[in-house]
């Protein structure tokens, strides 16, 4: 059975049909998502009150579709449910770790756009 998972962490092709293949509009994006991220997800911890949680994972959601980084999306969504009876401390803490991970593929697949665009300007 194989367990690495090959599509990429960017899904292009949705994110094309928002930016046109813009390489300029592209890197904008990109860097809101990068900021936003940052400022989130130094606020995302498992003991956050439950507006506070769903407020952030709701917020992670949106710019990780804007992106088309649809798995860091599903994973916010699921967390997102942690709320109320649902915000158990471990299961938030896993939550946490998922994101964070998530994320951390999401930034490696931009970083590896971004110097792909680089090496394309170098050479023109």
């Amino acid at each position: 059975m194989d367990i690495i998972d090959k599509d990429p962490e960017i899904d292009f092709d949705h994110l094309n049909q928002y930016v046109g293949g813009d390489i300029s509009l592209t890197k904008e994006v990109f860097n809101l998502f990068k900021n936003q991220v940052d400022m989130w997800s130094k606020a995302l911890v498992a003991d956050a009150d439950d507006d506070v949680w769903a407020g952030l994972t709701h917020s992670l959601m949106g710019t990780a579709k804007a992106v088309g980084a649809m798995k860091l999306a599903k994973v916010c969504e699921d967390s997102e449910k942690l709320i109320g009876e649902n915000a158990r401390p471990a299961a938030r803490q896993v939550a946490v770790d998922n994101l964070e991970h998530r994320i951390s593929l999401a930034m490696t697949e931009i970083q590896r756009w971004e110097y792909k665009q680089t090496l394309n300007e170098m050479r023109s």
